[in-house]
């Protein structure tokens, strides 16, 4: 019995790290996402501005 607990409590150890690892790539995609987008938008008002030249 105690060696099923010491397995239940390190499967639960490593799906909290899983857990944290998605949370950290997840954050580091939408950072990532965002810097795109901003930079994308960006890049539109300059050729906007390019054309209404």
């Amino acid at each position: 019995m105690e060696n099923t607990e010491y397995i239940m409590s390190s499967l639960d150890e490593y799906f909290e790290i899983l857990d944290k690892e998605n949370k950290r790539r997840s954050e580091l995609v939408a950072k990532s996402l965002v810097k795109y987008l901003q930079k994308s938008k960006e890049t539109t008002k300059f050729q906007s501005l390019q054309a209404a030249k």
